[in-house]
């Protein structure tokens, strides 16, 4: 006997009807054990982005539906439970959002109650004034908060060179500016994403690119950006591919969530073509075992060292992917000797920065005068007024002197 529809309302009224109320209603003719998820309303736009992304390719097995209702909350209609295991996993260990996981068909009937059942589309919001948290950061001294990093080649039978340049963010850096506001990790987040918007502006005046960089080689730089600034290219300049395309000298680190991002991989050739490499950051253990890291659509894997990915399941995933995709951070001493054994050769981290400061002042004519954490911390530093104290400005700016840059 075909299952009775439930979803008439006890007093006798009509039920919702629409697209929402009509796709969630699909979910009645499952067998049950199945799942839906619903998320509270997200607290930032590119937030809500990365949910509705991961949530829609959640929802392809079962041809299921991503919905909003009027107070922006979020729910996947239809969900195998393994699928919807994986994807609360997900949300939780990338974005800190715990989704409840309601049981179908048993879940439709008050799910259809809620108000303003709609697909979920992508949201256009006009940039926001720049008031509050805006001004507080359109105020701040960029240079002053950023910190280099290089990215060291090391293989057995080569030259040590400098082989990427990071330029960080950190949030212990910024925290302290925000006053109460730093307490709020998404308040916290828009405000690094705008400063590192203003970071594009800087590298593409001269002077002030200059000033950042120092006279490091010709290195490709890496820099944390959010999804929403990389540049929008029309459809036509994908077409060339990227056969035969080196990497660019720009890369953006992408959050794990963003690389996830639906349309990132046909994006990718243009972006190459534009002069924008494609990275993503802070991969551990956890995310290696939540993700197929040999598919993320991307130029380089920026692994986050703790002993952990020296585990069986870390390994055995790391092992599908090319080690030249491969970067190393956070590295101490374990760590690069686990890396090297594993095929790595780029790696970055305390022990790297305490590396190039070793080296610079085995070239330095003033190394009597300073100290290896003293050298490391002037050579972290972007504003000049950082590396205040250095009697040898151009080779601390070089990071690595120029025969082991070569």
């Amino acid at each position: 006997m075909p299952r009775q529809d439930s979803t008439v309302a006890a007093d006798g009224t009509a039920p919702p009807t629409g697209p929402g109320p009509d796709a969630l209603r699909r979910a009645l003719r499952g067998p049950p054990g199945r799942v839906a998820l619903r998320l509270p309303a997200p607290a930032l736009p590119a937030q809500r982005r990365v949910i509705v992304a991961l949530m829609e390719e959640a929802a392809r097995p079962r041809g299921a539906a991503v919905l909003e209702t009027a107070q922006g909350e979020l729910l996947l209609t239809d969900a195998e439970p393994a699928d919807g295991a994986r994807l609360a996993a997900l949300l939780v260990r990338l974005l800190g959002t715990e989704p409840e996981r309601l049981a179908l068909p048993e879940a439709v009937a008050p799910l259809l109650a809620l108000p303003g059942l709609a697909p979920a589309g992508t949201a256009i919001t006009a940039p926001p004034a720049a008031t509050g948290i805006e001004a507080m950061t359109a105020a701040l001294p960029l240079a002053a908060l950023l910190r280099r990093h290089g990215v060291l080649h090391l293989a057995a039978g080569q030259p040590r060179r400098l082989a990427f340049l990071q330029l960080v963010l950190p949030d212990a850096a910024l925290a302290p500016h925000l006053g109460a506001a730093a307490a709020d990790p998404d308040l916290l987040r828009h405000a690094g994403d705008r400063l590192r918007g203003r970071l594009l502006t800087e590298l593409a005046e001269p002077a002030r690119r200059d000033a950042l960089l120092g006279a490091i080689p010709a290195v490709p730089l890496l820099i944390d950006l959010p999804y929403a600034l990389l540049p929008s290219l029309p459809p036509a300049a994908a077409a060339a591919g990227e056969d035969g395309v080196p990497l660019p000298a720009l890369v953006a680190t992408l959050s794990a969530a963003e690389a996830m991002t639906e349309g990132l991989a046909r994006r990718r050739a243009a972006l190459r073509h534009a002069g924008w490499g494609l990275a993503v950051r802070g991969l551990d253990a956890a995310s290696l075992a939540l993700l197929a890291p040999e598919a993320l659509p991307v130029d380089l894997l920026l692994l986050h060292w703790s002993p952990d990915l020296a585990g069986r399941a870390a390994v055995a995933g790391l092992r599908r992917v090319d080690a030249a995709r491969l970067i190393l951070t956070g590295c101490d001493g374990a760590a690069i000797e686990w890396g090297m054994a594993m095929g790595v050769a780029r790696f970055a981290g305390p022990a790297i920065d305490a590396l190039l400061a070793a080296q610079r002042m085995a070239a330095c004519d003033h190394a009597g005068t300073c100290t290896r954490s003293a050298c490391a911390t002037r050579g972290q530093a972007a504003a000049p007024a950082g590396r205040a104290g250095c009697f040898a400005l151009p080779l601390l700016s070089a990071l690595l002197p120029r025969e082991g840059a070569a």
